[in-house]
This record gives structure tokens, C-alpha cells and sequence, in this order.
């Protein structure tokens, strides 16, 4: 999915379960350094406290203005 690309940006992230946010990605990891198997960003939700998500959560990113 390369997540990298999204690093810095303002997104909306639809999430496998059907929730929907927006937000900052402050960061990205990659699966080797997760305990995961899976690429994770650090997101910080338009009002909320920072959050991983991991690549296995996103059904679809996009970046918004």
C-alpha cells in the first residue's frame, strides 16, 4: 500500500471495519520494526489522542487539502 507516501499529510482513512477518519500522519513504521507483520503510521485523528494503525486495518488512504 506504500504507506510511506503518506508521511506529513493531511488524510482520510477508510478503515476495513467501514469507520472513516481524518487526520495527520505524523510518522511510519515498517513491518520490521512492528510487532506486528504489518507496515503501521502514527495518525493523530482530527481532535484526538495519537493512534498506530496498521496496514491490515486500511481498506483505502487518500491524501485531503
Amino acid at each position: 500500500m506504500e504507506l510511506w507516501k503518506y508521511t506529513q499529510k493531511k488524510v482520510r482513512v477508510v478503515f476495513t471495519d467501514g469507520d472513516i477518519m481524518t487526520g495527520f500522519v505524523r510518522d511510519y513504521t515498517d513491518q520490521e520494526d512492528t510487532e506486528n507483520d504489518f507496515d503501521e503510521l502514527d495518525f493523530i485523528p482530527d481532535g484526538q489522542e495519537e493512534i498506530s494503525i496498521g496496514e491490515n486495518e486500511i481498506k483505502s488512504i487518500v491524501v485531503i487539502e
